[in-house]
């Protein structure tokens, strides 16, 4: 029994330092941010295709998450996270004002379209809107991958 109880305490141990790590890591922070926004528009997008039934507090719900998650989009770029296993480009940080504007936009575009949100057809101009905002940035502060 104290065998099992001390390796049950290891593995809380281990996995809070784990927890903890990632919490450190802003890099690993805001990739998984960044996942769980594709996510969200991954779901909306297929409302609008109709591939996944729509269902406006779902497509709500998912907006709500990508305005949250934008909300933390400029402090998970502190300047100690330049360099590391990210497709952040410096430019972040030589115009910072300009990328916290566009986290910001995004912000609100994604509050202000929650409430447009009513079926299916209102979901396709909403999805563009931010779109638009996810798109702009990534073209000028995210490395291309192949």
């Amino acid at each position: 029994m104290r065998k099992m109880v001390l390796a049950a305490a290891s593995l809380l141990i281990a996995a809070g330092f784990g927890v903890s790590a990632q919490q450190g890591d802003p890099i690993r922070q805001r990739q998984d941010l960044m996942k769980n926004n594709q996510e969200q528009v991954r779901l909306l997008t297929g409302m609008s295709r109709g591939q996944i039934p729509f269902d406006a507090a779902r497509a709500q719900a998912a907006l709500r998450q990508v305005e949250q998650n934008a909300r933390q989009i400029h402090a998970l770029f502190p300047p100690n996270s330049r360099q590391g296993k990210t497709d952040a480009l410096p430019v972040i940080w030589e115009r910072k004002a300009d990328f916290d504007a566009r986290a910001e936009k995004l912000v609100q575009d994604a509050g202000a379209v929650q409430a447009e949100i009513t079926d299916q057809a209102s979901l396709q101009p909403a999805l563009q809107r931010i779109g638009r905002n996810c798109g702009g940035c990534h073209e000028t502060y995210r490395r291309k991958t192949t």
